[in-house]
């Protein structure tokens, strides 16, 4: 998220504890927890920053459910792990575009960042894989062969979801069941569920401030499944277990589990 999304997520975690929904008897064993770009630690020369196999590794360890992580393709069409366009942000090195170079050069000089077949070979069948798709299949001809390849032999809506912001996005993938395929809204919620439903994708996450009783209910009768984030208090995530909620997204997942992170 970017600083004032962040901001607002957090504000929000704290003014829906007062909800006395987040007080009602719930059933938090059936949340299936995802891990927003993993178990991160922030900051600079963090020992694991988001989108990296130390994050997920920390999933692991931790028996979190399932991690969210964003794809992007190199200048050669190899998909690798990483939420930005470019590697200022968390890696000190904004000239190092990831579409406008080769994935041998960013292995070089940025090993930290993941191709996503070491997430696939290392996590599949043990983490649920939650992909969310940064570009579109239309622009970049290789996105669409090369995650079906490196997915074979993961069984779609079982072991993974695709996700994006844009729902064109997943077009490229109708070959899978609709389960598989997530619509994410941000502040858009009503577009983005009136595009899943023309789209016939099957599944939908939002804000879990701005996804109300009215279009949950809506997405269920028409067998969409839900997803919420980010959750970021146990309160919540008590909330949206109250409120049937199939998937809750956490850039704090260790304190939903109750385990205190002293990273």
């Amino acid at each position: 998220m970017t600083d004032w999304t962040q901001h607002l997520n957090n504000l929000a975690n704290q003014l829906w504890r007062l909800s006395p929904a987040c007080r009602k008897q719930a059933n938090l064993a059936s949340l299936k927890l995802v891990a927003h770009r993993g178990a991160y630690i922030a900051g600079n020369n963090s020992p694991a920053p988001e989108n990296t196999l130390p994050a997920f590794d920390r999933c692991l360890t931790h028996n979190i459910w399932g991690i969210e992580l964003d794809v992007r393709l190199t200048q050669d069409g190899e998909p690798v792990v990483h939420h930005d366009p470019a590697c200022g942000r968390l890696f000190q090195r904004p000239d190092l575009d990831i579409a406008n170079i080769s994935f041998a050069t960013l292995r070089r000089e940025l090993p930290q960042i993941p191709h996503l077949q070491d997430v696939i070979a290392r996590y599949g069948k043990q983490l649920h894989l939650m992909i969310e798709l940064k570009e579109s299949w239309r622009q970049r001809r290789p996105l669409q062969p090369q995650l079906t390849r490196l997915l074979t032999e993961l069984e779609p809506g079982e072991d993974y979801h695709l996700l994006s912001l844009e729902p064109d996005h997943l077009e490229g993938f109708r070959h899978l069941p609709p389960a598989a395929l997530m619509d994410v809204a941000l502040t858009n919620t009503k577009e983005i569920i009136r595009q899943n439903h023309a789209l016939g994708h099957g599944a939908v996450a939002g804000s879990f401030a701005l996804l109300s009783e009215a279009w949950i209910n809506q997405l269920k009768a028409t067998g969409k499944l839900i997803g919420t984030g980010q959750v970021n208090h146990p309160d919540i995530a008590n909330r949206e277990a109250a409120r049937g909620i199939n998937w809750v997204f956490s850039d704090q997942p260790l304190r939903l589990l109750g385990i205190r992170d002293d990273s």
